[in-house]
């Protein structure tokens, strides 16, 4: 539950009408469209982004938490995942395990 803050924080923003409406509606589109055909209809889900490259090329990595919620009772069940974002449109996604180092930022020194 050490993520609990971290998540809270996070959900603020992405309810939010000013951030989920912002620069971006497709990425986030996108990103709700994968994590809903991951858990069954009707299910309570969350996600999270923890990193993104940026928008030079029009392809975008995220990498992203999501959790099913299956009932009060229980915790939150944990996935991680990197996506791949083509002109706001999902091209591939794979699964990570949670506590993967990742760097979703280019090797390439910008000048």
């Amino acid at each position: 539950m050490r993520y609990l803050p971290i998540i809270a924080f996070s959900l603020s923003f992405v309810f939010s009408p000013t951030a989920s409406e912002s620069a971006y509606p497709e990425i986030t589109l996108a990103i709700d469209q994968f994590v809903s055909q991951l858990y069954p209809k009707d299910s309570r889900y969350f996600w999270v982004i923890n990193d993104t490259t940026s928008d030079l090329s029009n392809e975008i990595v995220v990498d992203i938490n999501t959790a099913l919620q299956v009932n009060s009772k229980e915790e939150p069940q944990p996935n991680r995942f990197l996506l791949l974002l083509v002109k706001g449109k999902l091209i591939g996604a794979q699964q990570i395990p949670l506590g993967a180092k990742v760097e979703c930022h280019s090797d390439e020194k910008e000048i």
